[in-house]
């Protein structure tokens, strides 16, 4: 799964990874975020209209058809193998498609000494930025726009960490993620392209488990040495 991510890179080095045009998505102005929690607001990639546009929502998909914005089961990651049956998310994943901007995200083990759960942060090496494969949905009822990240089994370079992984498309992959004449079992079949087996890891500061820390002290390693898979 991923429940918590980072966009800490500048926008100028995120925003070359798109098709962006408009002066408003190319020259915005986006703080450092180290630790994104599910239910804030988030920036992600669509293709609307046949241009690439930079849109914002919340990090909790809320379905176009719901009449309000909890819902019973959480839905700020959905399982890329259950998106084409699931109520919630089989409209957005034939039409809603989204790049979601990041440059690293956490998970959590359990410390075998005191059974807390101890962060750790997963990033390409030199904290590339990337894209999670994501869904969005507007909700007219409610004026929201929303979206969710899409997660998948976890490669065996993550699988010591979590047994999911979120998806981390390729780059050369972006176009036709995005493409709305894509067919779901095309849509399907890009998701394999990911970037998951190059990530890195190291374990960080239990403080990013509060959703209001911020800083970039959060990203420091817990020890000096950071762990490759």
């Amino acid at each position: 799964m991923c429940g918590r991510f980072t966009l800490q890179k500048s926008w100028s080095e995120i925003h070359q990874m798109y098709n962006l045009v408009r002066p408003e998505d190319v020259n915005r102005n986006v703080p450092a975020r180290f630790n994104i929690a599910p239910t804030q607001d988030i920036l992600f990639v669509a293709n609307l209209a046949h241009e690439h546009l930079l849109l914002e929502g919340r990090w909790w998909l809320v379905p176009h058809w719901a009449k309000e914005v909890q819902s019973r089961y959480p839905t700020f990651n959905a399982r890329s193998e259950e998106v084409m049956n699931k109520p919630s998310f089989r409209d957005a994943f034939k039409r809603g498609r989204c790049l979601i901007p990041a440059d690293g995200y956490y998970e959590w083990t359990t410390n075998p000494q005191d059974k807390k759960k101890d962060p750790h942060l997963l990033h390409l090496p030199d904290f590339e930025p990337f894209s999670f494969a994501g869904l969005f949905a507007l909700n007219e009822r409610l004026d929201l726009l929303s979206c969710t990240i899409l997660t998948a089994p976890a490669v065996p370079e993550i699988k010591s960490i979590h047994p999911r992984m979120p998806v981390i498309l390729k780059q050369e992959a972006y176009e036709a993620w995005l493409d709305p004449f894509r067919s779901v079992e095309e849509a399907q079949a890009t998701l394999s392209e990911h970037r998951d087996s190059e990530l890195i890891h190291y374990r960080v500061d239990r403080a990013v488990g509060n959703s209001k820390a911020e800083g970039e002290q959060l990203i420091e390693p817990v020890h000096a040495q950071t762990s490759l898979f």
